[in-house]
C-alpha cells in the first residue's frame, strides 16, 4: 500500500517539478531575453566607448549568469525533492524485505 502511495507520490511531484521547470524556463527567458538584446545592440554599436565595453563585459560575465543562477537554485531545489523520494522509495523497499523476512519466520513457526 505504501508503495503504491509512493509511486503516486513520485508521479505527482515528477509533473509539478515539470511544470516548474518550465515555468523557470519562462521567466528566465523574459527576464534575460532583453538584456541580451541589448548586449547586442550596444556590441552593435548604438553605444561607444569604454562604457559600453564595461556595459558588455559586466551583462555577459556577471548579470545574467548571476540570473541564470537564480533559476538553477530552483532546479537544485527540484532534485533535492527527487533525492528525498529516492531515499523514501528505499526506506520502503527494506522495511517491505524486513517485514517479508519476518514473516518468512513467523511462517516456520507456525507451520
Amino acid at each position: 500500500m505504501l508503495g503504491l502511495l509512493l509511486r503516486i507520490a513520485r508521479s505527482v511531484v515528477n509533473n509539478v517539478m515539470s511544470i516548474i521547470t518550465s515555468q523557470i524556463n519562462i521567466i528566465q527567458d523574459a527576464i534575460t531575453s532583453p538584456l541580451k538584446a541589448m548586449v547586442q545592440q550596444v556590441t552593435g554599436g548604438i553605444w561607444k566607448g569604454d562604457g559600453s565595453v564595461r556595459f558588455v563585459q559586466e551583462m555577459t560575465s556577471e548579470v545574467i549568469p548571476q540570473l541564470v543562477n537564480i533559476g538553477g537554485m530552483g532546479m537544485s531545489f527540484g532534485g533535492a525533492i527527487r533525492k528525498a523520494l529516492d531515499f523514501m522509495d528505499q526506506a520502503d523497499k527494506q522495511a517491505t524485505s524486513k517485514a517479508n523476512e519476518l514473516f518468512d519466520v513467523f511462517n516456520k513457526i507456525f507451520n
